[in-house]
């Protein structure tokens, strides 16, 4: 008999343990958080920057999980700025409000300050709520009022999207012809001073590995659509099956290289001058 007790009081202890403990975490479990889309990120794969007055920005996330914009330009975009449009879609709401009843015109949503499809679901930006300085938005016709610190990115340049790297995504270069230095890659895959070319610099394998791994990492700190200025020069860097001629359209205060056939220019801090052209070699160059 007092086995049969005892065992049944450790039976009741394990109860009463597992139930505190399903009931505690339960308690402390938070509910599911509302956010202001029900999308899952890893399942978009467009986005749509609605422009009134000019063309819609596009962008698609392409089979290798990098972001391309496809209008007004073709190039690859700028994944932290699209990273960040994304977080849209995950931002908690602490209240949301059916629009069937509401006039959207008090909230600047019956036309919108901007626009964002992601996929097919569309965020459209409306006013700030002067006591508190939240946004409306309207989303999945639900209108919330959450803080914002998107709208000056949802509202800038198409420009401003392009990715900061001066080379596209696995570029090999193949040719540098800048100012002061014209080199090749030959068919036994050395890189060779281009004959003829007295005026130039002749780097050696150094130098031209260094002037290699500058141009692979160059980034502009900003990317503006192409306006009309000097004519410095240029600069040609190929690869395989691609040509890529940069205008040097100023070099004071800043670098500014250019891809007029682009539309677009990147704006670059002038220590990268020497670097890009090829002209930090080490006293004088081998030949």
């Amino acid at each position: 008999m007092n086995n049969s007790r005892g065992l049944l009081n450790i039976g009741m202890v394990i109860f009463l343990t597992v139930f505190i403990v399903i009931f505690y975490n339960k308690q402390n479990t938070p509910e599911d958080i509302q956010k202001l889309s029900h999308l899952n990120l890893d399942e978009i794969t467009r986005i749509i920057i609605n422009r009134p007055e000019n063309q819609d920005i596009l962008f698609l996330k392409e089979s290798d999980g990098l972001w391309h914009m496809k209008n007004p330009y073709s190039l690859k975009a700028h994944q932290f700025r699209i990273n960040t449009l994304l977080s849209l879609t995950q931002t908690p709401v602490e209240k949301s409000y059916d629009i069937n009843s509401l006039d959207l015109s008090q909230y600047s949503l019956d036309k919108p300050l901007a626009r964002i499809t992601f996929n097919n679901t569309e965020i459209l930006f409306g006013k700030t709520n002067p006591l508190n300085n939240k946004r409306y938005f309207l989303a999945e016709n639900k209108l919330a009022l959450i803080n914002d610190q998107l709208y000056p990115l949802a509202s800038a340049q198409a420009s401003s999207f392009i990715s900061l790297d001066l080379l596209p995504e696995n570029y090999s270069i193949t040719k540098i012809h800048t100012p002061v230095v014209n080199l090749l890659l030959d068919r036994d895959n050395n890189w060779i001073n281009a004959p003829n070319n007295t005026s130039k610099l002749k780097l050696n394998a150094d130098q031209i590995q260094s002037l290699l791994q500058h141009w692979n990492k160059a980034q502009a700190f900003a990317v503006h659509k192409y306006l009309p200025r000097k004519n410095l020069g240029q600069i040609e860097i190929s690869s395989a099956n691609k040509n890529l001629v940069f205008q040097i359209s100023d070099d004071d205060p800043w670098l500014i290289l250019a891809l007029p056939e682009l539309n677009i220019e990147y704006h670059l801090d002038n220590s990268l001058k020497a670097h890009l052209f090829g002209s930090t070699s080490v006293d004088q160059p081998d030949a």
